[in-house]
């Protein structure tokens, strides 16, 4: 079975809302009735214009509401896309929690199953690499890297 694939301005709809909180079926409802005043004190990037988003999704044929309940993966995603992505799930950000070095992203600390779901989401385009390196543990406590691991994000086909 295949992944659905999500455009970049969808899949960061999706991201934002799942910062929400909320179940995933109070996500779809509120989205579908197209009234967001539950998520928006909750979530991320309350600026964000959900309307434009669902007509864009509803424009180009790009299933929302399977993803959200049902996991998905970028149909492509640019570096500042990707930056934006590991805010919304992860939390991190760059020059804060890891650093952009061109069209790479070195020195994230993710868990195991971080780095798995990632990969899920941006693998087409995007390679997830483990890091050995002492810079990544700058800034961390004992407990955060006892279970997080240095990665580098790169593009597959530069």
């Amino acid at each position: 079975m295949s992944r659905t694939q999500l455009s970049i301005p969808v899949g960061l709809l999706v991201e934002n809302v799942l910062t929400s909180g909320e179940s995933k079926e109070v996500i779809i409802e509120c989205l579908q009735r197209r009234d967001y005043s539950r998520l928006l004190p909750l979530v991320k990037e309350s600026a964000m214009d959900f309307d434009e988003r669902l007509q864009t999704a509803a424009d180009i044929g790009d299933d929302w509401e399977k993803a959200i309940r049902q996991g998905y993966e970028f149909k492509f995603l640019h570096i500042n896309g990707l930056k934006r992505l590991l805010d919304f799930r992860f939390d991190r950000k760059v020059d804060q929690d890891y650093v952009q070095d061109e069209l790479s992203l070195k020195h994230i600390q993710l868990t195991a199953e971080e780095i798995e779901l990632l990969q899920s989401l941006i693998g087409r385009q995007w390679i997830v690499q483990l890091e050995e390196t002492e810079a990544a543990e700058e800034g961390r406590t004992d407990s955060e890297l006892s279970s997080c691991i240095p990665v580098h994000i790169q593009l597959k086909f530069p």
